[in-house]
């Protein structure tokens, strides 16, 4: 892998935990998208799905697996953070400190749906698209984005629902909360897909850096007396 995409692939791996991230405080704002109720959370996570994609066409499917991981990891450690700062004393009245509290701290129940969800999700996108490659090469690129896109986004969003509010709500609670929501970030999903022409295939490339072994120049060794 040229130095070059090296650094294409840190930028994509950072946007991909910036996009997560920036999902999770959007869904704070309630919108109204293609005449369904939704959050803002739908515009900003099925960018996610894309950017893995792109460092998954980047580096393979390993560094794709470790970026799902290392992503959910940091969500959990921003989530306890959170918790943690939402229980210290503000400069500010009870009633602000109590709706801080409440923003700050999402329930278990959710976090574990959300990082569940995520992973599990982002890892069939990863398999999907592997597939697609191994079936396709470099032909119909856009294809191996939509595909995985449309199995990964409603996958996390029945994942989601069921392991948040299963026991607590009927079928018809769970149909309504999942059309409308999907339909919506499947539409998002499907706008990123160009970004995958964005970065070169170079998936095969990396595979080699395991056999790169490190040995010092022949001036450092010099100057050891070596």
């Amino acid at each position: 892998m040229s130095i070059r995409n090296l650094h294409i692939l840190i930028l994509v791996s950072v946007a991909f935990v910036a996009a997560q991230m920036v999902a999770d405080i959007s869904s704070l704002r309630d919108l109204v998208l293609f005449g369904y109720a939704t959050t803002a959370f739908s515009i900003a996570y099925p960018l996610t799905f894309t950017l893995r994609d792109m460092a998954h066409k980047l580096a393979g499917p390993q560094v794709a697996r470790t970026l799902i991981i290392a992503a959910a990891i940091i969500y959990l450690i921003v989530q306890a953070f959170f918790a943690i700062i939402s229980g210290m004393s503000p400069e500010m009245t009870p009633e602000e400190s109590a709706v801080l509290g409440v923003l700050l701290s999402p329930e278990w129940r959710f976090l574990l749906a959300a990082v569940v969800a995520s992973v599990l999700s982002q890892l069939l996108d990863t398999e999907i698209y592997t597939r697609w490659v191994n079936r396709f090469g470099g032909q119909h690129q856009w294809g191996r984005v939509l595909v995985s896109n449309l199995i990964g986004i409603p996958l996390d969003r029945i994942l989601f629902l069921a392991i948040a509010f299963l026991g607590d709500w009927s079928g018809d609670d769970f149909v309504a909360a999942f059309f409308g929501t999907t339909i919506v970030r499947l539409v998002f999903g499907i706008i990123s897909i160009p970004g995958i022409y964005l970065v070169e295939e170079h998936s095969e490339d990396w595979i080699h850096i395991t056999e790169i072994r490190h040995t010092d120049p022949p001036s450092f060794a010099r100057a050891k007396g070596e």
